[in-house]
């Protein structure tokens, strides 16, 4: 073997060693695989008619990410303009058309565009598209985004105001705050 691939292999050999055990047992040993409109676990969260198809759960990755796809997602329909300290988010249109602010700017994303929303930077969206738009979200870490959307899941009504004490309760309880309305165009 010649000196350059031995050393190499050697480094990638003392490097999978030198994990934290806990870093091999609770990653899945196999690939996760889902179908379109498959949730991990058959769990199904809808936040007001919006359904949240977890395809890799925080569990999956020792809480350092989560990934979901969120459909059904309707004009008017976005969250307030929030903040969350400690984790980062990725966005990708999968489907229709988004408005998303990010700090005070807004831009307009279609069908492949992506958005990246570093943590303790306000943001929000909306769908803007006539036809339901699609999103496939990653958080990072992920934290316990799962029981955070199960919980906002129970305070949003598909028709009526949502009570808006208990949403800024349920941010803060997941250190995120909402500081200002949903986006419009």
């Amino acid at each position: 073997m010649k000196r350059r691939h031995f050393l190499q292999h050697s480094l990638l050999a003392t490097s999978a060693i030198d994990l934290p055990a806990e870093a091999l047992t609770l990653r899945p040993t196999k690939g996760i695989s889902l179908k379109d409109g498959e949730s991990r676990n058959s769990e199904k969260i809808v936040l007001a008619g919006t359904p949240l198809d977890f395809k890799v759960l925080s569990e999956d990755t020792g809480g350092d990410m989560a990934v979901f796809v969120s459909s059904n997602n309707r004009r008017g329909s976005g969250p307030p303009l929030h903040v969350h300290q400690n984790m980062d988010e990725f966005f990708c249109v999968l489907e229709g058309e988004f408005l998303f602010q990010v700090g005070n700017e807004k831009t307009r994303l279609k069908a492949g565009d992506t958005m990246f929303v570093a943590r303790t930077v306000p943001h929000g969206f909306d769908c803007v598209s006539s036809q339901p738009g699609k999103l496939l979200v990653t958080v990072q870490p992920a934290g316990d985004m799962e029981s955070f959307f199960r919980q906002l899941g129970k305070l949003l009504p598909e028709k009526g105001a949502p009570d808006l004490k208990a949403m800024g309760k349920l941010y803060q309880a997941h250190d995120s705050a909402i500081v200002g309305p949903p986006i419009a165009e």
